[in-house]
C-alpha cells in the first residue's frame, strides 16, 4: 500500500457513511420530487411529472409561505437575543469574582438536557392551572397568564388600527413566544460558552494597554473586544441559524402541529404522514435544504469566509 495514500484509506470509511446517510438520501429525495407519489402509486409505475410539484406546493399549498415566513421570523426571535445575552453574558463572567466558577457551571446546564426533556419541562410550568410559573404569579398577587394559548401578545394586540395586522404578521402570539424562550433559554449558554472561549484567547496584553490609557468598559468593549470577536461572533451565529433551522422536537412537544406554530419542519412532517403526499413532501425537503444553504451562505458573507472558519 503506498504511503502517500494512507491519508485517504484512513477517511475512506468516514466518507462512505457520510455519503450513504446524507448524498444519496438527498438525491433520491430530488429525484421522488420530480413524480407524482403517493400510497395508490407506491407499488406501481410512478407518474412523471416534472416541477409540478414545486408548483402545487408555491401556488396551491396555503401553509407554504405561512409555514416558511414563521420559520425565518423564529429565527430572528431566537437567534439575535441568544447572540446579545450570550455575549453580555461572556463580558460580564471575563472578569474575576467570587463565585464564578459556580455561576459557569450552572449556565451551562441547558445544553446537557435534551431538546424533547426541556419543551416538556417547560411546558409544565407553562401550564394554565397548574404550572409554576402561574401559581407563582398568583401567589404574588398577578393574574395567570395564557402562556401555552394562540391569544396575541397584549402589548402588540391593543395597539388602535394595526394591532391585529401586526400580530398576524410578525407572530407576535403567546404561543409563538412560548417556543422561541424555550430556545433561547437552553441554547443562550451555548452562545456565552463559545463566545466567552473567543474571550479567553484574546492577549491579556491589548486590556492593559486599555487600562493604562484609562479607557472605560464601554469603550474597551466596543473598540476591542467587539471587533476582535467578530470571527467567533459569526461562528457562532452560522451554528445557530442551522440548528435553528432544524427544530422540530420542541415546538412538536409544546403545541404539536399547531397551524400557529407550524414552522417550515413540522410542516413538512404534516404534509408528509396527513396528506401522504410523498412527491409534494419531497419537494418541499428540497426547498428547505435549498432555503438553509441560501441562510448559510449569507451568514458566510455578512461574516467573511474567514470568520466561519
Amino acid at each position: 500500500m503506498n504511503k502517500g495514500n494512507t491519508k485517504y484509506y484512513l477517511i475512506l470509511p468516514a466518507a462512505v457513511l457520510l455519503i450513504g446517510t446524507t448524498v444519496i438520501p438527498i438525491f433520491y429525495m430530488i429525484y421522488t420530487s420530480l413524480f407524482r407519489l403517493d400510497p395508490v402509486v407506491f407499488n406501481r409505475a410512478w407518474p412523471f411529472v416534472g416541477f409540478q410539484n414545486y408548483i402545487d406546493l408555491i401556488t396551491k399549498d396555503p401553509m407554504f409561505w405561512s409555514s416558511l415566513w414563521r420559520t425565518l421570523t423564529f429565527l430572528i426571535y431566537t437567534v439575535t437575543p441568544q447572540i446579545i445575552v450570550g455575549l453580555f453574558l461572556a463580558v460580564l463572567l471575563y472578569r474575576e469574582f467570587k463565585g464564578k466558577r459556580f455561576v459557569q457551571t450552572i449556565l451551562l446546564f441547558p445544553i446537557l438536557a435534551t431538546p424533547i426533556v426541556v419543551a416538556m419541562v417547560w411546558k409544565y410550568f407553562f401550564d394554565f392551572d397548574t404550572g409554576f410559573l402561574n401559581l407563582f404569579l398568583k401567589k404574588i398577587g398577578f393574574n395567570p397568564q395564557p402562556w401555552l394559548s394562540t391569544r396575541g401578545l397584549p402589548l402588540f394586540a391593543n395597539i388602535p388600527f394595526i394591532g391585529q395586522w401586526l400580530v398576524d404578521k410578525f407572530n407576535l402570539t403567546y404561543a409563538f413566544r412560548t417556543i422561541a424562550f424555550v430556545n433561547f433559554w437552553q441554547w443562550t449558554p451555548f452562545c456565552f460558552l463559545v463566545l466567552y472561549s473567543g474571550m479567553t484567547s484574546l492577549s491579556s496584553e491589548i486590556y492593559e494597554a486599555a487600562k493604562i490609557d484609562s479607557a472605560s468598559s464601554w469603550q474597551t468593549f466596543r473598540y476591542i473586544t467587539f471587533p476582535l470577536l467578530q470571527r467567533v461572533i459569526w461562528a457562532v451565529v452560522f451554528i445557530r441559524v442551522i440548528d435553528c433551522l432544524k427544530v422540530y422536537a420542541q415546538i412538536w412537544v409544546l403545541f404539536g402541529n399547531a397551524e400557529i406554530t407550524r414552522v417550515i419542519n413540522i410542516h413538512l412532517y404534516t404534509l408528509g404522514f396527513t396528506t401522504s403526499d410523498y412527491g409534494m413532501t419531497s419537494a418541499l425537503g428540497v426547498i428547505i435544504i435549498m432555503l438553509i444553504s441560501l441562510l448559510v451562505g449569507i451568514t458566510i458573507k455578512l461574516g467573511g469566509k474567514k470568520d466561519v472558519q
